[in-house]
């Protein structure tokens, strides 16, 4: 979700005809590389925190299965 969120905004950003992106020559403005920061940062920890999540769930499940063979064996 977060993903696509930064991703429309960056696409919006880019087209974006306002001026605050964009200077009258057609060059970026300080406002353009503040908000594309902004999202690649966003996007960058959020990714990390899903792959963080996933890694957890994945090791819990296995201790757990580890933990149910054991008490059955045992």
């Amino acid at each position: 979700m977060v993903s696509y969120v930064w991703t429309t905004f960056v696409k919006n950003l880019w087209k974006d005809g306002s001026g605050l992106a964009f200077d009258a020559a057609g060059n970026p403005t300080a406002y353009f590389w503040v908000h594309l920061l902004l999202a690649i940062t966003s996007f960058l920890l959020g990714t990390g925190v899903g792959v963080i999540g996933f890694l957890s769930l994945r090791r819990l499940r296995r201790e757990r299965t580890a933990t149910e063979s054991s008490v059955t064996l045992g």
